[in-house]
């Protein structure tokens, strides 16, 4: 059943994509994405996937992409910091010894810590919160939070184009075939992201 709602998912994001545009992935990173069962990191590989096929500027796709993380962080910093009890009680279930190893990581070093939490999957949503409960200054975090979210958005864009490369030849013989295989891989990679979110909780 997870596998079926995950295929349609993938095809829901081509339509959504090329009805909204740009405007449409903003506003996909700070709403929907806050409550879809679908990663971040797949919906960048899709977006990339989408634009080495012509429908969308890949350079624009990953600017509108970072614009609604940026968002999406700001907000999360923001209610943090001004002290929300919705967040500090989330925050607050999440209180483990790894927890406490980011958290120590970002005190002492705040850009790798944001880095390594971008590339942990629904890890890097915690990344604002936690610097504004150890009163990072906002102005660095901003800045490293811009160049990590650059370097995340890019990767998985570049993993999404290259993705489709390699599916050209395929693709050009039978393109149906091609879709099927690339949403299958999002699919499986879907279904491995979910279990070391599930694996990670448990430790």
């Amino acid at each position: 059943m997870n596998s079926l709602l995950l295929f349609v998912a993938a095809q829901m994001l081509q339509g959504y994509f090329s009805r909204f545009g740009y405007l449409g992935i903003y506003v996909w990173f700070i709403t929907i994405d806050q409550i879809a069962p679908l990663p971040e990191e797949i919906t960048l590989i899709v977006i990339g996937y989408f634009a080495s096929l012509g429908l969308m500027n890949p350079v624009l796709a990953g600017v509108f992409s970072i614009l609604g993380f940026i968002t999406i962080d700001l907000i999360y910093f923001g209610l943090t910091h001004s002290g929300s009890k919705l967040i500090l009680r989330f925050t607050g279930k999440l209180e483990n010894q790894r927890m406490a190893r980011y958290k120590n990581l970002l005190k002492e070093h705040p850009f790798k810590a944001l880095l390594v939490l971008c590339f942990i999957p629904r890890m890097r949503l915690l990344a604002p919160t936690f610097a504004a409960l150890l009163k990072i200054p906002f102005k660095k975090f901003l800045l490293y939070d811009v160049i990590t979210l650059c370097i995340f958005t890019s990767l998985y864009i570049l993993l999404g184009v290259l993705f489709h490369a390699s599916l050209r030849p395929l693709i050009e013989k039978t393109q149906v075939l091609g879709h099927v295989i690339f949403i299958g891989a999002m699919v499986v990679m879907t279904l491995v992201t979910f279990l070391i979110i599930r694996d990670k909780k448990k430790k």
